[in-house]
């Protein structure tokens, strides 16, 4: 699943273009309907993407360019009453991301996967259902799929990777962090307001979280 919500309009070929050329087996590209994605959409179908996703938003002004382009839509829910809802106007899978404390990165709901994930498996059957949120390993996936999941979406795990692009002292940390080592906040919204997101507790954390309780939040430094 390649992140393109970001991602240079004219870069984004390349990068479908890299990644069919690293697997024959089928890939999709991931939105986030904050913002606009009609463009990256048209690119992305014109270049015969197998499967879109979707993520906080509504999908359905989006959902028949996407299925005449030939692609199967997911969306990321974070209840089973959302779930219902996505597939009463036609997507094709849900993504049910348990939110409560699991997920890394930015978090759409308050329900963690063990309780969201046979919930949400139960109120859309037969539609399929992605299990997200905490899931690092083999163990996780078997749990998903006990859970009544079709299948597993593994995030925060392939930060782990070579190919991603951060920081190598971000990922050293990240291998180095345990299960205490990471926070629910606000603070990093990066012009996404009312986005809670997981990340790791450090020096940088303590000084805004500190700021922001005092009611004097400091002017966060571009790359920090």
């Amino acid at each position: 699943m390649l992140a393109l919500t970001w991602t240079d309009l004219k870069s984004s070929p390349r990068a479908l273009q890299e990644t069919r050329a690293l697997t024959d087996r089928p890939f999709g590209v991931n939105f986030v309907l904050q913002w606009d994605q009609w463009e990256r959409l048209e690119l992305c179908l014109a270049e015969n993407v197998p499967v879109v996703s979707f993520f906080w938003g509504d999908p359905k002004p989006y959902l028949e360019a996407a299925h005449k382009g030939g692609a199967i839509v997911m969306q990321t829910v974070g209840s089973a009453s959302e779930a219902k809802r996505m597939a009463d106007i036609g997507v094709d899978v849900v993504v049910a991301q348990g939110q409560g404390w699991e997920a890394g990165g930015h978090v759409w709901g308050q329900i963690a996967t063990m309780v969201l994930v046979p919930i949400v498996a139960d109120t859309v059957w037969p539609m399929p259902v992605i299990a997200a949120g905490g899931i690092a390993d083999g163990r996780g996936v078997a749990a998903a799929l006990v859970l009544g999941a079709a299948g597993a979406w593994v995030g925060t795990r392939f930060l782990a990777s070579e190919e991603a692009y951060i920081h190598p002292v971000y990922r050293e940390l990240l291998l180095k962090a345990n299960e205490t080592d990471t926070v629910y906040t606000t603070l990093f919204d990066g012009g996404w307001p009312s986005a809670p997101h997981r990340v790791l507790q450090n020096s940088t954390f303590n000084e805004l979280e500190g700021s922001r309780l005092s009611g004097q939040r400091p002017r966060r430094k571009q790359g920090v």
